[in-house]
């Protein structure tokens, strides 16, 4: 599975958003959901809901803590930007 793919997940479902991921990751909106649908059709079902309110985990929380160590080793390269109000932790 593609690690792009697997980042873009983590992403969308932390900021809550395929916009905001796609401005974090570089990719146009347009491109990240091209990239989530193919995601899902590579393994077989739906991984985001998608709504008007934004994205959220759907079955893609099964795929989340298989990533997730990914992520935690520097294997997916993007950590999410702090926003003006969370401290960085320690």
């Amino acid at each position: 599975m593609d690690t792009k793919k697997l980042e873009a997940l983590l992403t969308a479902v932390e900021l809550g958003s395929f916009t905001r991921a796609a401005e974090v990751l570089g990719y146009t909106q347009s491109g990240l959901t091209h990239m989530m649908n193919s995601l899902e059709k590579d393994i077989g079902f739906t991984v985001l809901v998608r709504g008007r309110s934004g994205v959220r985990a759907g079955d893609g929380r099964v795929l989340q803590p298989r990533s997730r160590p990914a992520q935690q080793l520097g294997l997916l390269r993007h950590r999410p930007r702090r926003g003006p109000a969370e401290p960085a932790s320690r």
